[in-house]
């Protein structure tokens, strides 16, 4: 059974009282963390404003800043989607390799129609009339496996 995260007195997180001061992730810690860094980095203050404006000790805005930062720069490196043109370029170089397969025959293998993976790919444009820059992996998956080609193929898959 998980344990569970014990309720500290208020003075300790400079006057918020939180139930997850060890992954501080819930609600509350989320949006003291994003207000504090937009105090920081977007309004310009200081630590200690930002901590008077919030009603935190600085050490605490310090920390939650330090936290966002980290969860940023994390975020640049999350992969879960690849650019349509690198995807597409795959695809037009694979056609070439085998001329007997067309678009409409991807199409067919992957059970969608046509129109739809021409938009999902970004060779026509959407509902909204923008053309689609990224597509899901587990799509470019289907889609390299679908030509006969393992995923890894595909940079970024």
């Amino acid at each position: 059974m998980p344990e569970i995260a014990r309720v500290v007195n208020s003075s300790s997180l400079g006057g918020a009282a939180c139930r997850c001061v060890e992954n501080q992730t819930c609600r509350s810690c989320t949006q003291r963390r994003l207000y504090v860094c937009r105090l920081v980095h977007v309004d310009g203050l200081t630590y200690a404003e930002a901590a008077e404006r919030a009603g935190l000790t600085a050490r605490r805005v310090r920390v939650l800043v330090s936290h966002e930062c980290d969860r940023r720069e994390l975020e640049q490196f999350k992969l879960d989607s690849s650019a349509t043109a690198r995807v597409r370029a795959f695809l037009e170089r694979e056609l070439e390799r085998n001329p007997a397969l067309t678009r409409a025959e991807l199409a067919h293998r992957l059970c969608v129609q046509q129109a739809d993976l021409d938009r999902q790919l970004g060779y026509e444009p959407t509902r909204s009339g923008e053309r689609q820059r990224r597509i899901g992996i587990p799509a470019a998956s289907r889609l390299v496996i679908a030509l006969g080609r393992t995923p890894h193929e595909l940079d970024g898959c």
